[in-house]
């Protein structure tokens, strides 16, 4: 009999966690398009990747007790394109906010032009990117920084953890960190310039060979 009941319970649960997952899938034209914006303290992760496209691609994973009520809200404002994870209408939480999210996992990828500008503000992301970036201006509090084969112009900020950039051969760097480790190889002289700053995070700043 218990064991039957295991099986049930194992079942139940295992349905429970497949529907408490969701998938938004989102595209732009990015004619008019020149910066995209992302100011959000529920996002665990985001991953953008710079392309020849010309349209703006956006991909939002969530898993979690909730998953079902998040939706993404954009708005289109002096040629910037602004994203930000919200609840649907009239859906009520038992708890506050902050504490719904605590139990829910949301990881944003983005595929854009390379000729865009990206912003990014948050309390609780870490930001990866790759590519080819006309500027990229990051601040975090809890998240880490990493670019992959990265030009263009950067202003990396973060509170607690690291940042580190692998650089094309056309990029200079300066870096301070008032806590942690800095690790600089980038020419003192380039074409683009990346500006790292950290109060708790090392930086490392490397050019690719």
């Amino acid at each position: 009999m218990n064991k039957t009941l295991f099986i049930i319970a194992l079942i139940f649960f295992g349905i429970h966690s497949t529907m408490a997952q969701k998938t938004i899938q989102k595209e732009f034209s990015s004619g008019g398009i020149g910066m995209l914006s992302i100011q959000d303290d529920a996002i665990f992760k985001i991953e953008i990747n710079s392309s020849e496209e010309k349209s703006i691609k956006m991909s939002l994973h969530i898993s979690g007790e909730h998953a079902e009520s998040i939706i993404v809200e954009e708005k289109i404002t002096d040629g910037t394109l602004s994203l930000k994870t919200g609840f649907a209408p009239f859906f009520t939480l038992e708890n506050d906010k902050l504490a719904a999210h605590k139990v829910m996992a949301l990881e944003m990828k983005i595929t854009l032009p390379k000729t865009m500008d990206v912003v990014i503000r948050s309390k609780l992301a870490s930001v990866n990117a790759n590519g080819t970036f006309k500027n990229f201006n990051i601040s975090l509090e809890n998240g880490n920084c990493v670019l992959n084969d990265f030009s263009g112009n950067a202003q990396l900020k973060t509170i607690a953890e690291n940042i580190t950039v692998h650089a094309q051969k056309n990029v200079k760097g300066k870096a301070i960190s008032k806590n942690g480790m800095v690790e600089n190889d980038l020419p003192k002289r380039g074409k683009f310039l990346v500006e790292a700053e950290s109060i708790n995070g090392s930086i490392s700043l490397l050019q690719i060979k």
